[in-house]
């Protein structure tokens, strides 16, 4: 089957899938290394989560936004609100139990963390475990995928290889 595809053309194709298979290979290799970091700190928000729990257990009221926005400057720790109702921007798959007598978010620069009280639940994925099972597990499948089709296009697509199949005796 003879390509009508320049030589120009197939070099910068197979180096662009080439890009494409390396990044994609990356990233499914990247995911995974950096789970168990994102754990600990998912790990260490919950703490805050239950820090602020105590604050309301004990009959005291968590500061209030201004106050606390002018101690983040000092702190480490993010800017937690209370409500009675689920935010609006939490993750769809939080749920809270009949039991639960306020809500606990902080705004995590994309997206909102929150955590039931006082049954504990949370949006925070604590384990690579959980992780995995939440999706991550199956944008590591897709990288690797896309980087392997990228790389087999890319291999089948090289210059040279055209050549050598052009010069087979076809026995006339």
């Amino acid at each position: 089957m003879p390509s009508t595809m320049s030589r120009d053309m197939r070099i910068i194709l197979c180096f662009l899938l080439g890009l494409i298979a390396g990044l994609s290979a990356f990233a499914g290799t990247a995911e995974p290394l950096r789970a168990p970091v994102r754990a600990a700190e998912n790990r260490v928000y919950y703490e805050h989560f239950r820090a602020a729990a105590d604050i309301v257990d004990k009959g005291g009221q968590l500061p209030s936004v201004e106050a606390q926005l002018k101690e983040q400057f000092t702190s480490t720790g993010p800017i937690i609100l209370t409500s009675l109702t689920i935010p609006f921007d939490c993750d769809l798959s939080f749920k809270k139990t009949a039991g639960d007598r306020l809500i606990l978010s902080f705004w995590r620069g994309e997206w909102t963390e929150c955590y039931a009280y006082p049954s504990g639940r949370t949006s925070l994925q604590l384990s690579v475990r959980e992780m995995l099972l939440s999706g991550m597990g199956v944008s590591i499948a897709i990288f690797w995928l896309v980087a392997a089709g990228a790389a087999w296009a890319a291999i089948r697509l090289r210059p040279g290889r055209q050549v050598a199949a052009s010069s087979i005796p076809n026995g006339s």
